[in-house]
């Protein structure tokens, strides 16, 4: 997690409120016997904005039967993604709290007792590396943050920008074995058998926090929409009459400020990864943010990989190991897991999707 926002989360954010249509007026009580049209006329849409929380911008959309109401509701999500991102902050400490940062720093010392989102996090990223998915992998720390070091002093100085050297891409990538990460379930504490490996968890954390928080949501509010940059979770059915919130695949080419294609959707959540979110230029040439871990440089094979299911931290993890590998490989893998429907945008513009996909893209859709 880089700690400023980049120009894309901003378009990203802009693309998601672009989509959303105007509520409905709210009057007074609804009689006991209300028809569905009246009760929906009974709440108002809201909308709030945060540009602190998670290195990019998030928005929370919903339709609540006061403003008071909705603020009480925005105000716990916000506090709730705020909490999250302490714990998976990787580039900052705060005081008493053991942190990734903090875990980065001291786990090789000595077991670290951490808290039990951090855990249950890596926990759940070990069991996908356990069960063969190994493209996404968060014990890369020290590969990450080389690629992190030379894409920050590039974006500052793009005509001093840069490429790390293969030998010490290969150096740090020594120390990417996530078998090093020991994990104690009884004290809930972290060791590192290896002193060079770190964690970075950027893969995943946001995912992971917008569970939390729909799950919070669910309860809150009749229906929402969240918005965290890439990461999209859409509850029930929004409350003035539609049967979907929409929301935009963005287009590759972001001077376009457009989307790709647009899907409906509630009770899912979408995630996108892509080749123009965080990246540098060097000699002309583009390099992103998401690192192959066989090649130790940012993976060629995609554009854009987008990601809708249920589990916002399943779709996070997906759409950076998808990215990763080919189409053939990804689709084999999105056809084996049930509930899990895939968009690839591929460098030569070309788009696939699953069947399932399909019936949620309006560009797609087969007529009924």
């Amino acid at each position: 997690m880089k700690r400023h926002i980049t120009q894309n989360a901003v378009v990203s954010m802009l693309l998601v409120l672009s989509l959303l249509f105007s509520g409905c007026t709210a009057p007074s009580s609804p009689a006991p016997s209300a028809t569905p049209q009246q009760e929906e006329a009974a709440y108002q849409k809201y909308s709030r904005t945060n540009l602190s929380v998670f290195d990019t911008v998030i928005t929370l959309t919903g339709f609540s039967q006061s403003q008071e109401d909705f603020d009480r509701a925005a105000d716990r999500t916000f506090a709730l993604l705020s909490e999250y991102d302490h714990i998976f902050d990787g580039y900052n400490e705060y005081e008493g709290l053991h942190n990734l940062y903090y875990v980065n720093r001291h786990a090789a010392e000595a077991p670290v007792v951490v808290p039990e989102a951090l855990y249950d996090l890596i926990v759940w990223c070990k069991e996908k590396w356990d069960a063969g998915l190994r493209e996404t992998n968060i014990a890369m720390g020290a590969v990450l943050s080389i690629w992190h070091e030379y894409r920050a002093a590039g974006m500052a100085n793009p005509d001093a920008a840069k490429l790390p050297s293969e030998a010490e891409l290969r150096a740090a990538g020594e120390h990417i074995d996530f078998n090093s990460i020991q994990l104690d379930p009884e004290t809930r504490s972290i060791f590192f058998s290896d002193p060079a490996m770190t964690l970075d968890i950027g893969a995943v954390a946001k995912g992971y926090a917008a569970d939390k928080a729909a799950e919070y949501l669910y309860q809150a509010m009749p229906s929402f929409l969240l918005s965290l940059g890439g990461n999209v979770y859409a509850g029930n059915a929004p409350k003035d009459g539609r049967e979907n919130w929409a929301v935009g695949v963005q287009n590759p080419d972001i001077a376009q400020n457009s989307t790709i294609d647009i899907l409906d959707v509630h009770d899912k959540t979408v995630v996108t990864s892509g080749d123009y979110w965080r990246y540098y230029t060097v000699d002309g040439q583009r390099y992103h943010h998401i690192i192959d871990p066989e090649t130790l440089m940012p993976s060629r094979k995609m554009v854009s990989v987008t990601i809708l299911c249920e589990e916002s931290c399943l779709a996070d993890f997906l759409s950076t190991t998808l990215f990763v590998l080919t189409y053939e490989e990804g689709r084999a893998l999105a056809d084996s897991m049930p509930g899990v429907e895939v968009m690839w945008i591929l460098p030569d513009g070309t788009i696939e999707a699953t069947e399932g996909m399909k019936q949620y893209a309006r560009s797609m859709k087969n007529p009924s």
